[in-house]
């Protein structure tokens, strides 16, 4: 049977980003992602379920472990930990009985195994689920000395390239931020003139696609507007350099920018370089002009180097630029449908006045 994995460390540091990408790669259907805490609410209440159809002296836990594996192979639990003794207790047999029926544990911890339920009553009792833990698990430290969440709070940018970890783990974040934490949704679909569009992520008002599920794939204008209307934030991942065999994909992208910001949606991006730089206006192959420096605006000179279909997809390019850059600004970020991510810009705002005031009076202090 594979082993599971047990991934530990401080808040921040892209535990639940790892165990995400797990679980979205995963070749499954039967998976299930759950919050430990929801988890072990869900486990106590069907043991309740059992205790009053059944007798007293009859174990509810094998039962439970039965159809838990029946639903899913691989259990994916976000934030393992273990504060009281009821949950010690039905833990130390769930845990056992969940592994013979086959199941895969992947779990996020703040804690080394060893430590969990330290200090508790009767720890003695639970360190057997403890080692079983070990033995089942491959344990991995994720200590990174960053704290992604306040990078996320922190940062004043909403697009962020080359793309890296680093990157993927600030856009968790984020994720995080603009949705208040709340719970995702997988594939979430929105029904419009007559046809559905899937959205692969979503929490609170916050949607995220990949660059190819939503510009590569074929969408009108129509899906665009349709997803700005319904989303106040969208997150696009992966957004690489766009070549002249890419016009139709540029174009997608162009048209998504339109939409989003027409509704005056949010849009955070990861990209292979920074916005100046996506359509290089060349072919693949091509080691000629490049379309700019980083964070410049283009000159006269390189528009005309980009040589698309013809002049109206250079304008619409550079229309798409402009406006990417507005919809990046603290201002758009504060007047956005997002409160949380204009809260929290409008919290930067006051801190950067506020240094400004303490530097200012500082200099008329030393005249």
């Amino acid at each position: 049977m594979p082993r599971g994995l047990y991934i530990y460390g401080d808040v921040g540091t892209g535990k639940t980003t790892t165990m995400d990408l797990f679980y979205n790669t995963v070749p499954t259907n039967r998976k299930r992602r759950v919050h430990f805490h929801a988890f072990m609410l869900d486990v106590h209440a069907r043991i309740n379920a059992l205790r009053r159809t059944r007798a007293s002296t009859s174990d509810p836990v094998p039962t439970i472990a039965r159809e838990l594996a029946s639903d899913a192979y691989v259990l994916c639990f976000d934030e393992f930990q273990v504060t009281d003794i009821a949950d010690a207790m039905v833990l130390r047999h769930l845990v056992t009985e969940l592994f013979r029926n086959g199941v895969v544990i992947v779990t996020t911890s703040n804690r080394h195994p060893d430590e969990l339920y330290k200090n508790g009553i009767q720890r003695e009792s639970f360190m057997p689920c403890i080692e079983l833990l070990k033995n089942k698990c491959e344990v991995v430290s994720l200590d990174s000395g960053t704290d992604y969440r306040k990078l996320a709070r922190e940062t004043e940018s909403v697009y962020f390239s080359p793309i890296t970890a680093d990157t993927n783990k600030v856009l968790h974040a984020l994720f995080g931020l603009a949705s208040d934490n709340a719970s995702i949704k997988d594939n979430a679909k929105l029904q419009f003139l007559g046809r559905s569009l899937a959205v692969p992520i979503s929490a609170n008002g916050v949607a995220r696609f990949s660059f190819n599920q939503l510009c590569k794939e074929a969408h009108s204008a129509a899906d665009y507007i349709e997803l700005a209307k319904n989303y106040h934030t969208l997150m696009l991942t992966d957004v690489p350099v766009m070549h002249i065999a890419d016009r139709n994909e540029a174009r997608r992208f162009i048209t998504l920018v339109d939409a989003l910001y027409e509704s005056h949606a949010v849009l955070i991006m990861s990209s292979e370089t920074n916005i100046y730089k996506l359509f290089s206006g060349k072919h693949e192959d091509d080691t000629g002009l490049t379309t700019g420096k980083a964070d410049s605006p283009l000159t006269v000179q390189e528009k005309g180097a980009m040589t698309y279909s013809g002049e109206e997809e250079v304008f619409a390019f550079q229309r798409a630029i402009s406006r990417l850059v507005e919809m990046s600004s603290r201002n758009w970020i504060i007047g956005s449908r997002n409160q949380h991510l204009a809260e929290n810009a409008m919290r930067q705002e006051i801190q950067r006045n506020n240094k400004k005031l303490s530097s200012s009076d500082q200099m008329r202090s030393a005249a």
